[in-house]
């Protein structure tokens, strides 16, 4: 038979609710588990409450929708997404693009890179050669117009389902976030000009 639990107390924040059961999972080799069962099963129920854990969802959600509102612009929604905030910062320095979209170097440059290669971007030396430009080629143009029309559309049927205003005010807490936590000596993220 296994050992009877008490019901688990409710915190009045989840600061006071993390405490005790984080004392409990790490209970010495002699006890029966029980205390670590009771901290678990704590932890379960605020799964919800977890930011990292609701973006998440949220992005694989609408990312998901997204993609097959644009299928018949043949774009992903995240590819239009940088073709978005390179058209917004146009040209603009790689490391700067990094900046605005909250993306690391690696991912950004294999991404720039398909977009390069399916001739939607142009990537060129600055003037100092180690810099990199990228700005929307002709075709990225076309491409991101084209797919418009689907983007409204999408916008139009997601904004039924969620507030849009409060998904802007969340990227730009996002943003001031992100800021924040960069060391001094990094330098501001690129604005857009004229």
């Amino acid at each position: 038979m296994a050992p009877s639990r008490a019901p688990p107390r409710r915190a009045s924040s989840a600061t006071a609710a993390a405490a005790p059961a984080a004392r409990r999972v790490g209970a010495g080799p002699g006890e029966d588990g029980a205390a670590e069962a009771s901290a678990l099963a704590e932890f379960a129920r605020r799964g919800p409450e977890c930011a990292f854990r609701n973006v998440r969802l949220l992005g694989r959600v609408v990312g998901a929708f997204y993609d097959e509102k644009l299928k018949p612009a043949d774009l992903r929604a995240s590819q239009l997404a940088l073709l978005w905030s390179i058209l917004a910062c146009q040209p603009v320095e790689q490391k700067a693009l990094e900046r605005v979209t909250e993306t690391d170097q690696t991912t950004l440059s294999r991404t720039v890179e398909h977009l390069r290669a399916g001739g939607l971007v142009k990537v060129t030396q600055g003037a100092d050669r180690r810099v990199r430009m990228i700005m929307l080629s002709a075709r990225g143009r076309r491409a991101f117009l084209r797919a418009m029309p689907y983007w409204e559309a999408a916008q139009r049927e997601m904004s039924e389902w969620l507030a849009l205003g409060d998904l802007r005010s969340m990227a730009r807490s996002a943003h001031r976030f992100a800021q924040a936590r960069r060391p001094a000596d990094d330098p501001p993220r690129a604005r857009r000009t004229g």
